[in-house]
Order: C-alpha cells, then sequence, then structure tokens
C-alpha cells in the first residue's frame, strides 16, 4: 500500500533483524568454534569493548556504541561522513558478494530530517492527491482493511519517515541516509543495503521493474506492486546479510556454507506475522534507543501504523529475503536475477516461494467486476484494485486473527470496487479460491468475522449465503460462496448487486 513505489529503503525493521541475528549468532558462539558461527559471532566480540557501559543486557552487541558525549547535530554530520567515505571501500566488496558489477559510483548524502519528510510528501502526492487519499481511505475502511478511516497520504508518509534509516532513489540514482545511529556496523550495512538497490537499477532498471504511469500512479495493481518490492527489498536485505556475514571473515564470494548458516535464521524472521515483527523491533529499540532516541522512535512507531499501510512494507524485507534465498537456492544469483525479468504476479507468490513461485508458479487468475447497474445511477467506482494474500492476512489478522493463515491461503485472484451513492458507499468483492475448499474456509471466517467486525450482526442466514447483514452507518452486507469462488457486496440496500455480482463477474 506504500505509494512512494520507486524509492527503495533500508527499513529499520531489517536492522533490527539484523541486530537480532547478530546477537543470536553471539550467544551460540560460545558453544560453537568462530568458523562454525560466522561472521556475527565475529562482530559481537568486535563490539563487545565498545558496549561495556551500556550493561550486562547488551554486553558483546556490536550494534550499540555508547559514547560518553553527547550526541550533538556536527556529531551525526562527522558519523555521516566518516560513514559515507567507507562505502568506496564496501562498494567492491558488496559487488562480488551480489555477483554484479558498478558500472559507475553511486552518489551519497546525508539528508536532513525536514528535507527527507518533504521529498516523502511530494511523492505521495503525485500518487495519492488530497481527494484520492479521501476516497482511498474510505474505500479500505469500507471493506474492512482499516480499523477507522484515516489521512491515508498522513499515515503513508509517517510510515516512510519513521521506518526508513537511508533511501536509494532511482530519479537520481543516489542514496541518502536519513538516521545516523551510534554504530559503523548498522551504518555500513544500511549502505549494502542501498548500494544493492543501486546495482539493481545499474542492471535490471528499477523504474521499470516498479513502472508507472504518465501521470506518477502506478501502473501495477497493489498487490503486483507489493509482489514487487519484495524482490527489491528482500535481494537487498539478503545482500545486506551476506555482506554482513562475509565481510569479518573476509570472504569475496558467497559459498554454500554461508547460505546454510544463513537460511535457518531467515526462515525464522520471515515465518513473524506483523505482531511478532513489531515485538522483535520494540525489544531492538531498547538497544538502539540507548544510544540514538530518534531511532527508538521511529521504531516505537510501529505500533501506531495501521497494518494495511505497514505490513506490505514490512514483509518485504526478511519474507522477501525468504524469497530470494529460494531463488539462489534454485539457481544461485543468477536465478534471483531472473526475477527481475520475469517478476512474481502476486503476494500469494512471494508468501509462499516453495510452492507457489518454485518449482512452477500457480498464476492469478484476472477478475473484472461489472458495472454497478442494480443500484440506480451508480457513478463510476471512487476506489478499485486488487486485495491479494497479503491483504486478506491483513483483514482476518484485524478481525479473525486466529483465522488469517487459513482463510487467506489457496488464493487465486480476487478484485474490489467502492461506489459512493449519495451519502454511502457500496463495496463490491468478487474472489476465486484454488478448490472448493478452500472457498468454503475464506467465507465462513469472512461471514464469522463480521460478528467481530460489526457488533454482533455476523451470521449466516441460509446456507452458503450471508444476506442483510446490517451494518453501522446504513445498507446491508450480502456474501454468497459459489463452488470456488466467493462474492460480497457491502453497503447496498438489498441483494440485487450481489445477483448482478455473480452473475456477470469474470475470472480468466
Amino acid at each position: 500500500m506504500i505509494r512512494t513505489r520507486g524509492v527503495l529503503i533500508a527499513g529499520l525493521v531489517g536492522m533490527a533483524a539484523l541486530a537480532a541475528l547478530t546477537a543470536c549468532k553471539g550467544k551460540a558462539s560460545s558453544t560453537r568454534s568462530q568458523a562454525a558461527s560466522g561472521s556475527a559471532s565475529s562482530a559481537s566480540s568486535a563490539g563487545s569493548a565498545a558496549s561495556k557501559d551500556v550493561g550486562s543486557a547488551h554486553a558483546g552487541d556490536p550494534w550499540v556504541q555508547v559514547d560518553a558525549a553527547p550526541d550533538t547535530p556536527e556529531a551525526r554530520q562527522k558519523r555521516a561522513d566518516a560513514a559515507l567515505g567507507r562505502v568506496a571501500a564496501i562498494m567492491p566488496e558488496l559487488a562480488k558478494l551480489r555477483a554484479l558489477t558498478f558500472d559507475r559510483d553511486v552518489p551519497r548524502e546525508l539528508q536532513p530530517p525536514d528535507v527527507f519528510r518533504t521529498f516523502v510528501r511530494t511523492e505521495i502526492a503525485k500518487d495519492l492527491p488530497p481527494d484520492k487519499s479521501h476516497d482511498q481511505s474510505a474505500a479500505l475502511f469500507q471493506l474492512g482493511l482499516l480499523k477507522q478511516a484515516v489521512d491515508l497520504a498522513q499515515v503513508e508518509e509517517q510510515a516512510f519517515t519513521t521506518q526508513a534509516g537511508a533511501y536509494y532513489d532511482p530519479a537520481t540514482k543516489k542514496f541518502f541516509v536519513v538516521m545516523v545511529p551510534d554504530s559503523d556496523l548498522m551504518l555500513d550495512t544500511m549502505s549494502a543495503h542501498e548500494l544493492t538497490h543501486a546495482l539493481q537499477d545499474q542492471h535490471f532498471d528499477l523504474k521499470a521493474f516498479l513502472p508507472t504511469k504518465a501521470d506518477g500512479t502506478s501502473a501495477l495493481d497493489d498487490d503486483q506492486a507489493s509482489a514487487r518490492r519484495f524482490i527489491a527489498e528482500g535481494d537487498a536485505t539478503l545482500a545486506m546479510l551476506i555482506y554482513g556475514v562475509a565481510h569479518p571473515l573476509k570472504k569475496a564470494s558467497v559459498d554454500a556454507g554461508m547460505i546454510k548458516m544463513l537460511e535457518p535464521s531467515v526462515k525464522q524472521f520471515s515465518s513473524m506475522d506483523l505482531a511478532q515483527l513489531t515485538a522483535m523491533n520494540k525489544e531492538q529499540s531498547a538497544a538502539f534507543g540507548s544510544m540514538d532516541p530518534e531511532i527508538k522512535k521511529s521504531m516505537d512507531a510501529m505500533e501506531t501504523i495501521p497494518p494495511i499501510i505497514l505490513a506490505p512494507m514490512i514483509d518485504s524485507y526478511m519474507k522477501g529475503a525468504w524469497v530470494c534465498l529460494v531463488a539462489f537456492e534454485h539457481g544461485g544469483w543468477p536465478a534471483v536475477n531472473e526475477l527481475y525479468k520475469d517478476p512474481p504476479e502476486s503476494t500469494e507468490q512471494v508468501l509462499h516461494p516453495e510452492t507457489k513461485l518454485y518449482p512452477h508458479r500457480d498464476h492469478p487468475r484476472k477478475v473484472t467486476l461489472p458495472a454497478l447497474t442494480a443500484v440506480a445511477k451508480a457513478p463510476a467506482p471512487i476506489a478499485h484494485d486488487v486485495i491479494g494474500e497479503l491483504g486478506w492476512q491483513v483483514y482476518f489478522g484485524l478481525w479473525a486473527p486466529a483465522s488469517a493463515t487459513m482463510a487467506s491461503e489457496g488464493w487465486g485472484g480476487d478484485a474490489y470496487d467502492v461506489t459512493r451513492v449519495g451519502d454511502r458507499l457500496i463495496a463490491r468483492v468478487a474472489t476465486v479460491w484454488d478448490t472448493p475448499g478452500d472457498a468454503k474456509e475464506f467465507f465462513d471466517a469472512y461471514v464469522a468475522s463480521l460478528t467481530t467486525r460489526f457488533g454482533g450482526a455476523g451470521g449466516k442466514n441460509e446456507p452458503d449465503v450471508a444476506a442483510g447483514v446490517a451494518r453501522p452507518g446504513g445498507g446491508k452486507l450480502y456474501a454468497k460462496l459459489v463452488a470456488d469462488k466467493v462474492f460480497v457486496v457491502d453497503g447496498a440496500d438489498d441483494r440485487a448487486a450481489l445477483d448482478e455480482l455473480v452473475r456477470a463477474a469474470t475470472f480468466k
């Protein structure tokens, strides 16, 4: 859902995961040799002297470096200049590890927070001007993807500005540091992440990979865009993790042992849901906050960002790293490179890379909704898009958490639109599932979720139909299960719009 799709960031969740991985490997080093535990153990030992004053909770943590002197803008600028100065040495090392070459240098600089915020606001406004922001927010609320209507542009600005440690801009071919922690390791891994985006851009053209229309809006539906971000951010996160392993050991290339060492940790982090990732970030923020209150504040801000905004952004890092690791295991870096030439088509594919992306892709079906003629004088929709498996995970995470995974899996395709008719909104959704059993699981979980969502108004009125479920604000919700498909009309006065949707929606 993040609209600044052309900009790639070093998100703090990736930094937190790397910090947690480093700490985990450091603890394990007491029972394993340095060669077995890899660079994280080595880095942990190197960082122990710098973190003595933090207390036993962070002893030996290379991410925490405490300076007795108070932090100042001048001190941050000095740290940033030193970090940016190290980039020239990081570039050739990273290029060898990623098996790509830099065709040209990558300009870089420290960007003040106010300049960064202005840039983000300008980028978001291209795709989400005020009227569209209002309509999109209202549509997501009507669909149950938001618990309350918000200023969507403002929330996306908050998400981007609080979660970015650095970012790469394909338009200017430049990367910018926007947060300056007191940790050389954190700064250098942020640089490795953004330099990987520069490699992607130089070899695969990120503007073409994340295309926009002439008016600046995305040329992809939301589900496609999220899937592609899994590749770009996942590749950069995996390369960052590999750099963190290889650099202390002075390894010039990726070997099987390195991947074998990383695999369980990447898989573990990729299996975390949004609540678990938020909790991990909160735990790591205690360490970060001891050296940089700005970073702690940013990590804590995760809890205030709606999941429909946060999940596509956060999941792209560690879940995306798992996708790229699975690709690597199928054919090394050339297999990862191939994902830019033949991108995944859905979040279903990247959430299940072992079964939905490899060995054969489970292609989504294109769903087309008919014109809304069952409602008199219905204008054009104010919003239309694809929800996708990740979006349905968010929906059930809000209203029926126990069903979030089961109900969203087996997704085959969907489409929605939301139309404003007078002072009321009418949402229509058509979904198709891999099997009738998957469709029934979704339908039953969706109907059950209405009890929570509408305050006890859920329940089925007849077999495989939820008919006339009263909703706050007027109108009723109708849902119908038909073989491997589920149809929903939310906000109409009667079921004529549902019957029209069932009759005329197409699936290819």
